[in-house]
């Protein structure tokens, strides 16, 4: 587990550009204000966008939260990591921290986040409880949980060593029955998510592991 104090080391310092620049097409920026309601984003707060991919999004969130707010972006492998720090360069953003996790492991500082989001990552976590108890460890108290995801999808292509779940994907129902169970509760659920029936967004509080 890293420490606040390394993570800061590891910062990109350079100056912030518009969203706009950043390549956001009018569907993602639709969606992008949905989770920023969904998450109640304010500047100035403490965000993670664990398994970020391009880092799109931990961009969209790093303009969200400005100058006085934090994001920091997760991810498993060594060249989507240097992908994203290439992305953070170009953006000029300096609240952006890129952090590589693993499969079990974040890699976030406990205590550092008000809000986190997993977006198309919960399907394929090979150890859900694991990662899950590191997402807990990484909120604050009450600090919300975004996770946007599939239904399975029969015909596309099958995760090595992820839980059976009847195809890439998971459903709804069995990703709220997971998550609630490892000391957060559910707070909001969205289907259709973004004009698309097979898409969802699921919010949930962090509550204390000895809560019923």
């Amino acid at each position: 587990m890293w420490s606040f104090a390394r993570l800061q080391k590891t910062t990109v310092l350079i100056p912030a550009l518009l969203l706009a620049a950043c390549g956001t097409d009018r569907a993602s920026a639709e969606e992008i204000d949905r989770l920023a309601e969904a998450l109640a984003i304010e500047a100035g707060m403490k965000v993670a966008d664990v398994g970020a991919g391009d880092g799109d999004w931990s961009i969209a969130l790093a303009e969200r939260v400005g100058d006085s707010g934090h994001v920091f972006a997760t991810e498993v492998d060594q060249d989507e990591i240097r992908k994203i720090e290439d992305k953070v360069a170009l953006s000029r953003l300096s609240n952006i921290t890129v952090v590589l996790g693993d499969q079990r492991d974040t890699g976030l500082p406990d205590g550092c986040c008000d809000a986190i989001l997993l977006r198309l990552v919960y399907h394929h976590f090979v150890d859900p409880p694991a990662v899950l108890a590191s997402i807990h460890a990484a909120l604050r108290p009450r600090g919300l949980l975004a996770v946007i995801d599939i239904t399975p999808q029969e015909h596309w292509r099958r995760l090595r060593g992820v839980p059976e779940r009847g195809g890439h994907g998971i459903p709804p129902d069995d990703l709220i029955e997971e998550i609630s169970r490892t000391g957060f509760e559910l707070v909001a659920r969205y289907d259709d998510w973004n004009h698309d029936a097979e898409r969802f967004c699921v919010v949930f509080r962090r509550t204390s592991r000895s809560d019923p």
